[in-house]
């Protein structure tokens, strides 16, 4: 009796060159790992940044709004303040911050019956190791509310 060859199986060789093309195409995506962690972080700072700037906005338009509330305009010398990245004021700089510039001014097309305010909020933060820093910047008219 003769034993009859079988060609079923795949030979090494081709394993080899099925490993050696897969780690060839690994090796072409490596480069997006880096494009991808720098837009999550500038997603995740934008993120943050705007939860801050809306934060102050509103605070700023209730304090405004208040009848019973004098309003205190800002001059040259903005109001700034810094906040971690939880949105906490701090000046630790171990942690990730955000550096916000809030301004208040008397709009200057209010009658003298309907006064209204504009506020300017800028937040800031580092644009990370390789980039420049980032801004956002928002503004709201405000006017005093009876009753609120």
């Amino acid at each position: 009796m003769f034993k009859t060859l079988n060609n079923k199986g795949i030979s090494l060789v081709e394993v080899l060159v099925a490993a050696a093309l897969a780690m060839i195409a690994i090796a072409a995506l490596t480069p997006m790992q880096d494009m991808s962690l720098k837009t999550g972080f500038n997603a995740d700072y934008l993120g943050r940044a705007t939860y801050i700037m809306q934060t102050e906005l509103e605070a700023r338009e209730y304090t405004i709004m208040n009848q019973n509330t004098t309003v205190t305009t800002t001059s040259s010398p903005h109001i700034v303040q810094t906040f971690t990245s939880d949105g906490v004021l701090t000046t630790d700089p171990d942690d990730a911050y955000f550096t916000v510039v809030t301004s208040v001014r008397l709009n200057p097309s209010a009658t003298a019956l309907n006064n209204s305010w504009i506020v300017n909020v800028r937040v800031s933060w580092p644009g990370g190791p390789s980039g420049p820093p980032k801004t956002i910047s928002s503004s709201i008219i405000a006017t005093k509310q009876l009753g609120f």
